[in-house]
């Protein structure tokens, strides 16, 4: 499958959901997560914000997590005139308000700037993943040129309510490759073959 029908066909299959199987998927991709985040003990973790009303993944409870256990928590904010971001600490004092796009994003005076080499999660977003860890999302290219900048062992995690495809095509070069992706079932572990998963 193409990247661009990846897209379109994982789009579709997430609007098709129902509610109940979206808080499903969401409650058994949390507890893969946390269980993956207590083992791995990150110092600070990326995150992104989620569309709700797109059945996007739901990082709500997970960063409650992170909070609950002291684990600093990175938000990124986006710029439309580059299409850069930048990433903010996100305190539970934080207010955030949705962006053009209906991403939330942290606002305020007192925001603390995260530099890229701090982090050392990053929670990736995607529409569809590979058993390779390519990655497929929403084509502006934000967060490769992002995870592109993060140290070698940053750990770049997707997210994803679905299982992966075996393999995408029309890859680009500048396309950054995950290190893991956490599914509701399992976490997929590409540091070897790209194929090994976990129970």
């Amino acid at each position: 499958m193409t990247k661009t029908e990846a897209r379109t066909y994982f789009r579709r299959q997430r609007k098709q959901l129902s509610q109940d199987e979206y808080q499903l998927a969401n409650q058994k991709l949390y507890e893969q997560a946390i269980t993956f985040l207590g083992n791995v003990k990150p110092l600070a973790v990326h995150c992104f914000l989620p569309i709700l009303k797109n059945k996007e993944v739901n990082t709500w409870p997970i960063i409650a997590w992170l909070h609950e256990h002291n684990i600093q928590v990175v938000v990124p904010k986006s710029s439309l005139e580059d299409n850069s971001m930048q990433h903010f600490q996100l305190s539970q004092e934080v207010e955030c308000v949705e962006n053009t796009w209906g991403i939330p994003e942290p606002q305020g005076q007192s925001l603390v700037l995260v530099a890229e080499r701090e982090i050392s999660v990053v929670l990736v977003p995607l529409l569809a993943f590979d058993q390779r860890g390519n990655r497929v999302g929403y084509g502006k290219g934000y967060y490769d040129a992002f995870l592109s900048k993060c140290l070698p062992e940053t750990l770049k995690v997707g997210l994803s309510l679905f299982p992966p495809l075996t393999a995408i095509s029309g890859l680009n070069p500048l396309d950054v490759k995950l290190s893991h992706a956490i599914t509701p079932d399992k976490v997929w572990d590409f540091a070897d073959s790209g194929t090994k998963n976990q129970e």
